[in-house]
């Protein structure tokens, strides 16, 4: 049974970093965008840009309704961030719990 609930929490972590690390690189470009260091790109770039916001929007939406933006300065993705890595480190723990030490 441990084995079970170890690898349901290995990949609920998988998904959550990878969600984690797209959110980060939509922060990323949009700052990035923001102060003119790369530009709008290609056709590639834009649908990639297009699927960033697909992914990400639906959450920041979710948390725009609890939390106001600061002068007019929107923390939803800054929030995530800080959330996701909050939950990572506690199914990391968890796991680490679940996960007999070798040589016993």
């Amino acid at each position: 049974m441990e084995i079970m609930l170890e690898s349901l929490l290995w990949c609920i972590e998988g998904v959550l970093e990878l969600y984690f690390i797209l959110a980060v690189v939509n922060i990323a470009l949009y700052w990035c965008m923001h102060y003119n260091v790369i530009g709008q790109g290609g056709p590639t770039f834009k649908k990639f840009l297009a699927f960033l916001h697909q992914i990400t929007e639906p959450v920041y939406a979710k948390l725009r309704e609890k939390i106001k933006p600061i002068s007019g300065f929107d923390i939803s993705p800054y929030v995530l961030i800080l959330a996701l890595m909050f939950v990572i480190h506690i199914l990391e723990k968890t796991r680490q719990v679940l996960t007999p030490i070798s040589g016993s």
